[in-house]
């Protein structure tokens, strides 16, 4: 009797000890469930910048390496430059002949040219002294009958050439001190304005040989590395901005009415004893069922909107992190 009345004592505090396991764990649910009620499960997502080669060239400098933070104006890679240099020269080169050209005939003739002209007007003007000379002394014997009418004719004509040589003589070291003609100096320079446009071209096709980050980030992933080829338009780095963190996380459709964009929310991680604040900055307009990274049995087979918020700069959490959400 006594063994018997033993064995139902150890019975009942079995179950004692198994009523009072379950109540803690009921009790400790129930606790979980009233701090997290009013929580939504989200994840850590970023906005990648993906960097690429401009143009096609070999890899000269060593990229920058993975995990490294970078500020704005920052080199992260450099190409091969010795055919965009020899471009460059060459475009130099035509620049300043197209610039010589269009000065030359700006200025007119050279002084030298100006000076053989004016040798050969000073020889037309005492051509002319001398043909005025002898018409002046055979006219008077032509009259007296000294000599013949054709004398007279021949000095005359002579007289006449000369002063023609003479007015030509000038009007050529005119022409030579004028600048080239109106259409001429507008066709030269068109030239010397598309040899600029040239040469700025190529001095920019230089620079896009080393690029720069244009924003705050750090180096997530480098795809090529010193000594490959590069295409055109190959992601070469994949940056993460400062402020390129955002939580994405699904709101049921009951609670949709009560969100608005700019609105703040509390963010909270594994591992850190404060939460973040982050200002929702989409909304989606179209349902979706509940995804299963936050399946449950409340939440199986419900309606609910995707809803992203941006996380503040240089926020210390990993893409991918599962977090809690809060809207306070």
């Amino acid at each position: 009797m006594f063994l018997q009345l033993g064995k139902s004592m150890q019975v009942i505090e079995k179950y004692s000890r198994i009523w009072r396991v379950s109540a803690l764990l009921l009790l400790i649910s129930a606790c979980s469930s009233e701090d997290v009620s009013d929580r939504y499960v989200g994840y850590v997502e970023a906005e990648w910048v993906y960097v690429a080669a401009p143009q096609s060239g070999w890899l000269i400098s060593p990229s920058v390496e993975e995990g490294s933070t970078l500020v704005s104006g920052e080199v992260l890679f450099q190409l091969d430059t010795d055919q965009q240099v020899g471009q460059l020269a060459e475009a130099v080169a035509r620049t300043s002949q197209a610039a010589a050209q269009a000065k030359d005939i700006d200025s007119g003739a050279r002084p030298a040219e100006i000076n053989a002209l004016l040798a050969q007007q000073q020889q037309a003007e005492a051509r002319l002294v001398l043909a005025e000379s002898e018409r002046d002394r055979v006219a008077p014997l032509v009259a007296k009958g000294v000599l013949s009418n054709n004398r007279g004719d021949q000095v005359v004509a002579e007289f006449e050439a000369s002063l023609a040589a003479v007015d030509a003589a000038k009007e050529a070291v005119n022409v030579a001190m004028l600048a080239g003609r109106e259409q001429a100096q507008l066709g030269a320079a068109a030239a010397y304005e598309s040899a600029q446009a040239t040469q700025t071209v190529a001095q920019w096709r230089l620079e896009q040989r080393t690029v720069h980050t244009l924003i705050d980030a750090r180096v997530e992933q480098v795809f090529q590395r010193q000594g490959e080829f590069v295409n055109a338009g190959s992601p070469v780095v994949a940056l993460l901005p400062s402020n390129g963190l955002k939580v994405r996380f699904f709101m049921p459709q009951a609670k949709l009415p009560s969100l608005t964009v700019g609105q703040s929310i509390e963010v909270f991680s594994d591992g850190s004893s404060m939460p973040l604040t982050a200002n929702i900055s989409y909304i989606s307009a179209v349902a979706e069922f509940t995804p299963p990274v936050i399946y449950s049995a409340e939440v199986r087979d419900k309606l609910v909107f995707m809803v992203e918020a941006s996380l503040p700069s240089n926020t210390e959490l990993n893409p991918g992190l599962p977090v809690d959400v809060s809207l306070q």
